[in-house]
């Protein structure tokens, strides 16, 4: 199957999905600020348009008051304005409010003397010929009276003057041009600077993921040139304490457990073969001379050596078998329950010697939830090894131990030989060890038996260990108990 393109992997890769997403989430972080800064601006300027001309009005109507008639140019040229008369008549609007005189006279209303108000004025279409930008607005105002005006003094396109003294209503619009400028202004500007930032951190998510990635690269390149012949390899760790360094470290890890468990399994291939190339030799010899000399060969005896090798070899297989075994395909099946006293003694029984060697010490009956089977492999192998260095004597003794990781049924054999020093207490369980080179296969074994029996201790979720002992090897098999152990009181 031919590769994609070399572009089409780069828009595949991690780094680009990275960079994608990190400008995707800037975009929207961009546009969701812009968005509130924009409103927030413009609601301030507004704000801001709104208290100018709240004060500006203050001071219009104050100077109303000390005698000065309001024109156009007491409010100011620029602003949108009115002033109505107490009769209801508008005297004057601004010049951007004439094309609207006639709404703006329909919606404003004289205030009695000194009173103040906020509203709003909604203009429509303009008078016809004309064009204002406050169409179809709807524009906030403050109003607020002034008594005591001259009213030969007002001026007004309508009409006489009026004599005598009158209230004059002075209205101010707040016209949003201000805070539409600076809306439209930040808005140019985030339009510009907006494309700007996302691209900016789109890159740098694409530098700091290539950056990451080169690590990972290097890492799954090393990996890729470790095979079972070079297993002493270790991918780099960056100095970075980082998660790649984490993923590097638990990678080496790995590679050192598997290194050492090639390791003992060559060991044990190795000490596999020399242990059945002695029997398979002295079997093949044995016969060839039988062979070579037919008429002087007592073929009785001969079948019967062959058979004795047979035997061993058969046994040799099944215990390399056994432990060959995954955990998994081997599990003991946990639908029975085992009585450790009743086996001990069984097993004792069936061993040379065991019954006048071996002494089994129980409080109490004590049963395990595990393979019968397995389980009588286990202290056999335990009873034979004691018998094998014991001086005269093995003890075996079985006690209950309730501690905070669970109950446990312990059973503990002593023999009085001469014991195992401290260094050697684990290594006796590594398949094929002897610890007394000088003796014989014949009476040492193959070296499996201890191997065996912690292996089934595993199985069964318990431990066989050495402990510390004045005289002989001791040793400690835990079994956990069932939660709710039908024991007999």
């Amino acid at each position: 199957m031919a590769r994609p393109p070399r572009l089409l992997r780069s828009l595949r890769s991690l780094r680009a999905r990275s960079a994608a997403a990190a400008g995707l989430a800037a975009a929207a972080a961009f546009t969701a600020g812009a968005f509130w800064l924009s409103h927030s601006l413009y609601d301030s300027q507004s704000d801001d348009a709104k208290a100018a001309a709240q004060a500006r009005l203050d001071v219009a109507v104050a100077d109303m008051r000390t005698g000065h008639v309001p024109a156009s140019g007491l409010l100011g040229g620029d602003r949108a304005y009115a002033l109505v008369l107490d009769s209801g008549r508008l005297l004057e609007v601004s010049p951007d409010l004439e094309p609207f005189r006639a709404q703006v006279a329909a919606q404003l209303t004289p205030l009695p003397e000194g009173e103040q108000v906020s509203r709003t004025l909604t203009l429509g279409a303009p008078a016809a010929g004309t064009a204002s930008r406050l169409a179809h607005h709807t524009l906030p105002l403050y109003g607020q009276s002034a008594g005591g005006i001259d009213g030969y003094s007002l001026r007004s396109g309508f009409g006489e003057p009026d004599r005598g003294e009158r209230t004059v209503t002075a209205y101010l619009l707040v016209p949003p041009w201000d805070a539409e400028r600076v809306q439209e202004s930040v808005q140019r500007l985030l339009l510009v600077a907006g494309p700007f930032a996302v691209l900016l951190v789109a890159a740098i998510a694409w530098a700091v993921t290539a950056q990451a990635m080169r690590r990972v690269e290097a890492i799954r390149a090393q990996m890729a040139s470790i095979t079972a012949q070079h297993l002493d390899r270790r991918v780099p760790v960056p100095p970075t304490a980082d998660e790649i360094a984490h993923l590097a470290t638990t990678t080496n890890q790995t590679l050192e457990k598997l290194d050492h468990a090639v390791t003992a399994q060559r060991r044990f291939v190795a000490d596999a073969s020399h242990e059945l190339r002695s029997p398979l030799a002295g079997l093949r010899t044995s016969l060839e001379v039988a062979l070579t000399h037919p008429d002087r060969t007592d073929w009785p005896t001969v079948v019967r050596a062959a058979r004795a090798d047979t035997v061993r070899l058969q046994h040799l297989a099944d215990d390399l078998l056994l432990l060959a075994r995954p955990p998994v395909a081997a599990a003991p099946a946990h639908h029975t329950r085992v009585e450790l006293t009743d086996l001990a003694r069984d097993v004792a029984a069936e061993l040379p010697q065991g019954t006048s060697r071996i002494t089994v010490h129980a409080d109490r009956p004590l049963e395990v939830p595990g393979n019968a089977a397995q389980l009588h492999r286990l202290l056999r192998n335990l009873l034979e090894n004691a018998l094998r260095h014991a001086a005269d004597r093995v003890t075996v003794t079985l006690t209950e131990d309730h501690g905070p990781d669970g109950q446990w049924a312990v059973l503990e054999v002593l023999d009085d030989g001469p014991g195992i020093p401290a260094p050697d207490r684990e290594r006796v369980f590594a398949p094929f060890t002897r610890l007394d080179e000088a003796r014989t296969r014949d009476t040492g074994g193959a070296g499996l038996g201890l191997a065996i029996a912690r292996d089934l201790a595993t199985r069964h979720h318990g431990t066989l260990t050495l402990a510390d002992s004045p005289t002989g090897a001791r040793f400690l098999l835990r079994l956990p108990l069932p939660p709710h152990p039908a024991r007999t009181p």
